[in-house]
């Protein structure tokens, strides 16, 4: 081809040009075609401030196709990339010669369509490395999003536990603070038993003042039937319900041993009955001091053992102890509860005490919730092969068998229908530290059971398992 244009146009002159040399801008006016005779070009266009290559030409290659065919403006940059030498002919020329000459017409017909052929195959090309590099990108996205997901985990899991951390800082400063007071009001209740005994054997009818008080601190509660049943019993014998009620509630039951305190004290009974009762009533004060004392320094010391900073450190301990220290905090929902505990005689395990209250809180509080604080919860213990079992069983409406498999999600829920489940970090949290112990959580449930089965090691091994769920 370059043979017949050279014949036929007269050896049109060569451009020798360095590497580096812009040929025709995109959306340049063309007015002719380039024959590369030696060296590479590339065309590109510029993308967002950078340069996309669609194809590199070599030798023998014809540069302006695209404007040949559409008479149009350029479709590409285009520059020398190597030292190039270049036939331009004008389209008039190209014309003309094309006229003039029958084979020259053929030949340029075959170069233009292998030439096109090989534009498409390179079209064809870009498109699969387009593909490929898409599939590539929806890889790195994907892998963006699952590590997106993980660090919004571990940010969660972050702020819960120095939350959590926090909380269990002001617990026992709170609990430490009460020692002092609760410590006091025990001491100061038995300086009164104390004092209140000498008092009577000071008084006239002393007898009576230390045997009504002492009743009432050593008094053993009754049940309302039982109250009951005695109540009327003594009423058939004085002929007196309501003197019947009075005796029965000072823990006198029968007649007889009214009749032997009350000789002691002068006036009619009724005036015996309402002195009987007043001494008895301090005593019972004295005695709900005491008792509630006691509980709160229970209370107190379960604080301080459910929210003992331990960090990493794990350490032997009785795993029941953690349980009841969590049964005794959430005592204020448990009135109308009935709690069973079925406990098998346990090793005592290697593991952080306060992780693991953490755990049993938030299965408790999930099964009072699901239950709305009215029912039957289950706690059982059992060995098993090395390792140890708690079972939290509630008497709730169940979990749906849709969410089972999503209630460990971080802030999944379905409280109230909303699209939640417990606390939202709950369970996921409970799942973590169980891992994080080697162990493992599986949850069955059925409308009226629900149970969680948390299974521990005696020590924990290094590797970390992967809890696992079942339905």
């Amino acid at each position: 081809m370059i043979r017949a244009l050279d014949a036929l146009l007269v050896s049109p002159s060569r451009m020798d040009l360095p590497a580096g040399t812009m040929l025709f801008r995109m959306d340049d006016p063309m007015d002719g075609i380039y024959v590369l005779l030696d060296g590479q070009v590339k065309l590109y266009q510029e993308i967002d401030g950078k340069e996309v290559i669609f194809h590199a030409q070599t030798a023998g290659r014809i540069l302006g196709l695209l404007a040949l065919t559409r008479r149009s403006k350029a479709f590409f940059n285009c520059r020398t990339t190597t030292p190039v030498q270049l036939l331009k002919i004008g389209f008039e020329d190209l014309d003309q010669a094309l006229q003039q000459s029958e084979s020259l017409l053929e030949t340029f017909i075959t170069v233009l369509l292998r030439s096109m052929a090989r534009r498409s195959t390179r079209l064809v090309e870009l498109q699969t490395e387009v593909l490929a590099l898409n599939k590539s990108l929806s890889r790195e996205r994907d892998a963006l999003a699952r590590t997106l997901r993980e660090l919004r985990q571990a940010q969660a899991f972050l702020v819960e536990s120095e939350k959590m951390a926090t909380l269990g800082q002001l617990a026992a400063g709170v609990a430490h603070e009460l020692n002092n007071p609760i410590a006091a009001i025990n001491r100061a209740a038995d300086f009164i038993q104390e004092d209140l005994l000498a008092l009577a054997g000071e008084l006239p009818d002393g007898a009576v003042f230390g045997e009504m008080l002492n009743r009432a601190l050593e008094q053993k509660p009754l049940t309302t039937r039982e109250q009951r049943e005695r109540r009327r019993a003594l009423a058939r014998i004085l002929d007196d319900e309501a003197m019947a009620e009075h005796l029965v509630g000072m823990g006198i039951h029968d007649a007889a041993d009214f009749e032997r305190i009350a000789r002691n004290l002068p006036g009619p009974d009724e005036a015996k009955i309402v002195r009987m009762n007043r001494y008895h009533q301090l005593g019972g004060a004295l005695r709900n001091i005491s008792r509630c004392a006691e509980r709160i320094a229970g209370l107190v010391k379960s604080l301080r053992s459910y929210s003992r900073s331990d960090g990493e450190d794990e350490v032997e301990f009785d795993l029941h102890e953690g349980i009841e220290d969590t049964l005794r905090l959430f005592s204020n929902r448990l009135h109308d509860v009935t709690v069973e505990r079925q406990f098998a005689d346990l090793p005592r395990i290697k593991a952080n005490p306060g992780a693991l209250n953490q755990v049993w809180t938030n299965l408790i509080a999930n099964a009072l919730d699901a239950m709305e604080d009215r029912g039957h919860l289950t706690i059982v213990t059992a060995p098993q092969d090395g390792a140890v079992n708690v079972r939290i069983i509630d008497s709730g409406p169940g979990i749906p068998p849709e969410h089972l498999k999503k209630i460990f999600d971080l802030r999944f829920t379905t409280r109230e229908g909303r699209v939640e489940f417990g606390m939202g970090l709950g369970l996921s949290i409970a799942q973590n530290i169980v891992s994080r112990h080697s162990g493992r959580i599986e949850v069955r449930s059925e409308p009226g059971c629900t149970e969680f089965c948390v299974v521990l090691p005696l020590a924990p091994s290094e590797t970390v398992s992967t809890p696992s769920r079942s339905s």
